[in-house]
């Protein structure tokens, strides 16, 4: 495949911008891209998100900062749930989350074996 006329050069996204990035380059593209997405897919971007970063995780599930879910374009019906939402790490948040979207039920961890 030609690649003439085009720019070939790799390109490093800064997906971690909360709250300064790391100063990477295409951060603007990530978010843009993010923001156009239905709520759903921008919450499973944040849930992502959480599992990459240590200090996002602990934004949304220890801290339920509303700057954090303000920054992903969340209703304020959205916001409201996910702070009343009682999980104490982020598989508990993403299973409950999982679990008003499909009526997932999660195995027990004894059963998942």
């Amino acid at each position: 495949m030609s690649t003439k006329g085009k720019n070939s050069t790799p390109v490093v996204m800064d997906v971690l911008p909360w709250p300064n990035g790391y100063g990477f380059t295409g951060g603007d593209n990530w978010w843009q891209h993010t923001l156009s997405q239905t709520e759903k897919d921008r919450l499973d971007n944040l849930l992502g998100l959480a599992l990459l970063d240590h200090s996002v995780c602990d934004q949304l599930v220890i801290q339920r900062d509303p700057s954090l879910l303000a920054a992903f374009g969340l209703s304020d019906d959205t916001r409201r749930w996910l702070t009343n939402i009682q999980a104490n790490s982020l598989k508990e948040l993403a299973q409950a989350v999982l679990a008003a979207w499909t009526g997932y039920r999660g195995v027990p961890e004894s059963e998942a074996a």
